[in-house]
């Protein structure tokens, strides 16, 4: 992960305030004494010469608004604590990691702000032999899941995209919408004629659904789409559900499917309405911690391992800022 995490963002930049409120959160996880301060924040903009004092306060004050909104925006575990894994103290000028090292309560925040700060080209992101897009996606098929009501014998969620197992019948992508549908228990399979998406995923990346014993069509379905890297704006529209039925399946959907659109980033609120029409259901970073709660046994590890490299060589890159 080339990207130095810490890193000032530009206040130039269309989502400064939220890129900004990262590099708070990064800061106290790499600061000895585990956070950083609003006077942090206002000393670093106005060294780098991006803001004079007074615009930097203010800056500095709406960053610290943004994280309070994290906050609550994360929502709260089963256990009663929040989930979001930093603390503001009574002023709400000091964020503090709450656990260190990090815990398995708090990994998946933790996680999600290393992939939006850090290097997601294919060159670069794999660490400790995890491709983090790929465990990405795992993630957002079990919290996905949650937000539709958890797993029974008539709800569950399906890989469909590049996380999917690797097996042989798994890279066909006739199969693969044949498997959907037998799941779905609509749309009739693989339609005879369709041009098939090859080794890809026809944009669909995770599928969802809840339906009923009856077994007729109609059922809650949501087709996702899970997108990493800085221009995940420019895939919002990408994904169009209704067309994905009607080009793929013998019989359309009854209902059209739900589009949800997931990304590890957290969305400026200025965007939210627009990016919500391009996009349809958005869940940013903090809605997917909402609902990380019960998720497969082997994400959290996948997501220490890369964690843990990309902490290490974060802190390589912070030795060679202070040599040089």
């Amino acid at each position: 992960m080339a990207r130095n995490l810490l890193t000032l963002p530009s206040v130039d930049e269309d989502d400064y305030l939220v890129n900004l409120a990262d590099w708070v959160e990064a800061t106290a996880i790499f600061s000895a004494d585990r956070n950083a301060s609003r006077e942090d924040l206002k000393k670093a903009l106005s060294r780098d010469g991006d803001s004079k004092d007074e615009r930097a306060e203010q800056i500095a004050n709406d960053v610290f608004t943004e994280l309070e909104d994290r906050a609550k925006a994360c929502g709260e575990s089963g256990k009663g604590k929040n989930n979001y894994p930093f603390s503001l103290d009574s002023t709400r000028t000091l964020l503090t990691l709450s656990a260190s090292p990090v815990t398995d309560d708090v990994i998946i925040y933790i996680f999600l702000l290393a992939i939006t700060r850090g290097d997601m080209s294919s060159s670069t992101r794999k660490m400790a032999g995890v491709d983090p897009t790929k465990v990405f996606e795992r993630m957002c098929a079990d919290v996905l899941l949650n937000f539709w009501g958890g797993q029974t014998a008539h709800s569950d969620s399906l890989i469909f995209g590049t996380a999917r197992p690797k097996t042989k019948a798994g890279q066909v992508f006739p199969t693969n919408i044949t498997n959907l549908c037998e799941k779905l228990k609509e749309g009739g399979g693989w339609k005879n004629g369709a041009q098939s998406a090859g080794a890809g995923d026809g944009k669909l990346d995770v599928a969802v659904w809840r339906r009923f014993s009856d077994e007729r069509d109609g059922g809650l379905i949501g087709f996702a789409q899970c997108k990493t890297g800085v221009n995940w704006e420019d895939h919002l529209t990408k994904l169009n559900p209704e067309s994905f039925s009607d080009t793929y399946f013998i019989s359309p959907l009854a209902l059209h499917p739900v589009r949800v659109y997931m990304v590890p980033c957290r969305i400026s609120a200025h965007k939210w309405r627009q990016k919500t029409k391009e996009g349809g259901l958005l869940m940013d970073r903090c809605r997917i911690t909402q609902y990380s709660h019960s998720i497969d046994a082997t994400v959290k590890p996948d997501c220490r391992l890369w964690l843990d490299e990309a902490m290490k060589s974060q802190k390589q890159t912070m030795k060679k800022v202070t040599a040089g």
